[in-house]
């Protein structure tokens, strides 16, 4: 069967579709980093807090109970930034999966043309078949008739 007429759009949305594919795996390596940036800062966080009430039930200097509790709330401002760049690197990959399957979706389309048209393609060709064999059983059907 002769390369379909949709050949290069098939092509192009594969190609497009991987492209889509790489951006979609990209956003997922990053939305997995933020992910684990946030669970080691509340690790060191919970830590910190940990240490404090250790230090505070064996008595500590005001000083110092304010310096703890001063790196504390600093490791809340950095684990809210970080739940922002984790939302934000959610969202990102929410439409990077929308676009690849977006993609899919389109590649998906051009395929079932190509079957579509390779089904006529075939209805075709077994009509022509079909008409070649009719029209050499005629002609053999002529040709015994008037051999006689």
């Amino acid at each position: 069967m002769k390369p379909s007429k949709y050949a290069l759009l098939v092509r192009l949305a594969e190609e497009k579709q991987e492209a889509a594919a790489e951006r979609m795996r990209q956003a997922q390596a990053r939305l997995t980093e933020a992910l684990s940036r946030l669970e080691q800062l509340d690790a060191f966080r919970n830590e910190y807090r940990q240490r404090l009430q250790q230090s505070g039930e064996r008595g500590m200097p005001v000083a110092q109970w304010q310096d703890f509790r001063r790196f504390i709330s600093r490791l809340d401002e950095a684990m809210h930034s970080q739940q922002a760049e984790v939302d934000r690197c959610k969202q990102t990959f929410l439409l990077a999966r929308q676009a690849w399957n977006n993609e899919r979706k389109q590649l998906k389309a051009f395929e079932t043309l190509i079957e579509r048209e390779q089904a006529r393609q075939a209805v075709l060709e077994s009509k022509r078949q079909q008409k070649l064999s009719d029209e050499f059983a005629t002609r053999r059907f002529w040709d015994k008739q008037h051999e006689e």
